[in-house]
């Protein structure tokens, strides 16, 4: 349960620190002194959303800090909770602090350890459940109807709802499958033809590496043959024309040097030298001869290698850059290919699937259906015997299903229903509820959630708004009911509710130097008289006022007050 609440500079709450107690504890006040800011605060510490508008005017943040002690019934889920989390645990205590920051910046801490809002929100869900008047209007909302009573008979249902829920997304998957197959089969045909095109036809080219670079080559030779053949022509008859050839006119001035070269060394070196070159050049005018001879000009093969030229370009700006990049497009369509093949699925297939999957969700949606109707049945009974309690013996609470498409929760829609009068129909709850039947059916709801849960705080912020007379009276003896269960806050205009509670918080609005601040009390009994007092009667407070409030108080705690003060 809640043990300690600290706030600090959270919107107009400089600094409060209050300490609750088990049973029921009512916090009281006039109209916008903050008591709802209290609860807001609370919201926060269990993960609610937070907004830097929530920082006091000044602050450079708002602090708010809880110390929860730990039932027994929650020490097992808590502790596997904080372990998974890699949080410090203490079998018995809880601490949680959230920081607001100005800029924007949110801290979250459980047991000094930092953690995510996700955390916060996920580990508040065991500690405590709000319920408020923007709260109370969900049950207008009748989506929420089927989690209330999933809640409700949640060991027996939530086993049934997993495994359907399991199924379901099977159910899901193959049915996105045999849609997409149904879809696509035209999309597909027209893929797997392109892929099976560019792949025969970059196949049927039979490229080969460095091919289109000889290719080159070859048509720049055949392309200047003429050239070519002319220039060798000349270049041969130059060395080996007669006796004036270039070769022949070396040899003999090699010849004639060799004579002299005994008498000089300078002589014998030049003769050297210009030997070497003779040969040098014979070697060259023979290479030119079979150069001259390999010489076979044929204008049919350079139409070939154009023509080739011509359609590797044409497959480059295709498919790649070069030849290696066309290769490579080609053997990733051929992978493309072979996948679409190997995943292609057979409609029928995958519809026989579909409906042998139908059949098995039909069979877990009707086992789930079956549980939830005998959870309904035991709900409107509960509720029945609550709301007679609070002066509704008329009122018949049930429970409406109806058939719907598969979802995540089912093939049934729930609806709560109700009849207030004998011989009217049963109507939405949303068609005829009012304020105070709204809040008696809300408190009716959570008086048999909370024996089936294992959060220990409840928290009731002005349901009870619109209700007086025995009918607040009967509000505030169930919540007292509910408390001696569980703890209890509840946020009350209701001096009913206020007396029959076991500890009373004043919560009041100060303005100093042009700041205001909520500060808080916790009443004696005489200070509680008083306050009650002022809560029938307003302002102004008279005697048989205040023996008024002293008597609520002596009726639902008879040892609290002396006689005397009574009257």
């Amino acid at each position: 349960m809640l043990q300690e609440l600290i706030i600090q500079d959270f919107a107009i709450i400089k600094n409060i620190d209050i300490q609750f107690s088990e049973g029921l504890t009512a916090l009281t006040g006039e109209t916008g002194a903050g008591k709802s800011i209290i609860m807001d605060a609370l919201g926060l510490l269990v993960g609610g959303r937070g907004f830097s508008e929530y920082v006091r005017t000044g602050a450079q943040k708002a602090v708010i800090q809880g110390l929860f002690t730990v039932t027994a019934e929650q020490q097992k889920v808590l502790s596997e909770f904080c372990q998974n989390h890699g949080v410090d645990w203490d079998d018995h205590t809880l601490i949680i602090q959230r920081e607001l920051q100005a800029n924007g910046r949110n801290v979250c801490r459980i047991n000094t350890h930092l953690v995510p809002v996700t955390v916060l929100k996920q580990i508040g869900k065991y500690l405590v459940d709000l319920s408020g008047q923007n709260q109370s209007q969900s049950l207008l909302d009748a989506s929420t109807h089927i989690d209330f009573l999933d809640a409700f008979g949640q060991k027996q249902i939530a086993p049934l709802l997993t495994a359907y829920q399991t199924e379901y997304r099977r159910y899901q998957q193959l049915k996105r499958q045999l849609d997409n197959v149904q879809n696509n089969q035209q999309q597909r045909a027209q893929q797997l033809d392109m892929l099976q095109f560019q792949i025969q036809e970059i196949q049927t080219a039979n490229l080969q590496a460095n091919e289109e670079e000889k290719l080159l080559e070859e048509q720049k030779r055949l392309s200047n043959f003429e050239k070519i053949n002319t220039n060798l022509q000349t270049a041969y008859a130059a060395l080996a024309r007669g006796n004036t050839g270039i070769v022949e006119q070396l040899g003999t001035a090699a010849k004639a040097l060799q004579d002299i070269d005994e008498y000089e060394v300078e002589y014998n070196q030049i003769a050297q030298e210009m030997t070497n070159a003779y040969y040098d050049l014979q070697d060259s005018q023979e290479r030119i001869r079979q150069q001259l001879e390999l010489q076979d000009y044929n204008p049919k093969r350079l139409d070939e290698i154009e023509q080739r030229l011509q359609l590797i370009q044409d497959l480059e700006k295709k498919y790649g850059n070069s030849i290696g990049a066309v290769l490579d497009f080609g053997q990733q369509a051929q992978e493309k290919l072979q996948r679409l093949q190997t995943e292609q699925q057979d409609p029928q297939q995958l519809q026989t699937e579909l409906d042998q999957q139908t059949h098995i969700l039909q069979q877990k949606a009707q086992l789930l259906q079956q549980r939830r109707q005998k959870a309904a049945q035991q709900l409107v009974q509960e509720i029945g015997q609550q709301l007679k309690s609070m002066y509704m013996p008329k009122t018949v609470f049930t429970v409406h299903f109806q058939h719907c498409q598969y979802n995540l929760k089912g093939d049934q829609t729930i609806e709560f229903y109700l009849q207030t009068n004998p011989g009217e129909n049963a109507k939405p709850l949303a068609k005829i509820a009012s304020g105070g039947e709204l809040a008696r059916i809300m408190l009716a709801i959570k008086t048999v959630l909370s024996r089936y849960q294992t959060v220990a705080t409840l928290v009731f912020d002005e349901i009870d708004t619109g209700v007086s007379g025995r009918v607040a009276q009967a509000i505030g003896e169930k919540m007292a009911q509910i408390a001696q269960h569980v703890q209890v806050l509840c946020i009350t205009h209701l001096p009913q509710v206020a007396a029959i509670s076991d500890q009373q918080y004043l919560v009041e609005k100060q303005s100093q130097k042009q700041k205001t601040n909520t500060v808080i009390t916790a009443l004696s009994p005489e200070q509680r008289v008083e306050v009650i007092a002022q809560m029938l009667e307003g302002a102004k407070v008279t005697t048989i006022t205040r023996q008024h409030a002293a008597e609520l108080l002596q009726l639902a705690h008879p040892h609290l007050l002396a006689k005397s003060e009574i009257c």
